[in-house]
């Protein structure tokens, strides 16, 4: 009985020294997760819905998906040929899920039927891009001006024209 307690007594003794033992077949308990600063969204989908600006902001930046269908009276050539209907439908789809933060770049470079969409030589990293100076929005469809100067940045709406439904993100 001696010799036992003597093996028992250097094993307890041995591990107090060395620590738990490490051996495949010990459950060990699940790390816990460490609490980090809650992550930054760069878009926060509350604020992408329309606010007008206090004031006319003059030169307005803006970021559009086009989505035009056939008899269009802008002329645009489709590669995809759609009804008024199918491409209402779809603007509205792309409103939600660009209004949900889903990525504005890819958005457009996959639906916009712009034919001018990559032409920006200002910002190429933002298809669809156009800059609506003060003096010069005569050259814009009303409606469509009057949809970018209604937002303040960051916002996003749908607007239709003679050209189709545009979805756009205003950015400055």
């Amino acid at each position: 009985m001696r010799k036992l307690t003597l093996v028992v007594l250097a094993c307890l003794t041995f591990v107090a020294a060395c620590g738990e033992p490490k051996s495949s077949f010990v459950e060990k308990p699940e790390e816990e997760k460490k609490v980090t600063k809650k992550e930054v969204k760069d878009c926060d989908p509350a604020k992408t819905k329309p606010v007008k600006p206090a004031e006319d902001p003059g030169t307005v930046e803006i970021q559009h998906i086009l989505i035009s269908f056939v008899g269009n009276k802008g002329n645009v050539k489709l590669a995809t040929p759609r009804t008024k209907e199918e491409a209402e439908k779809l603007a509205k789809e792309l409103l939600e899920r660009t209004r949900n933060c889903e990525d504005f770049n890819k958005l457009v470079t996959k639906y916009s039927d712009d034919p001018n969409k990559m032409n920006d030589s200002k910002y190429n990293m933002f298809p669809g891009f156009y800059e609506i100076p003060g003096k010069a929005r005569k050259g814009f469809n009303k409606d469509f001006v009057a949809c970018a100067i209604g937002m303040s940045p960051g916002n996003i709406d749908l607007v239709e024209s003679q050209y189709g439904y545009h979805v756009m993100l205003r950015k400055k």
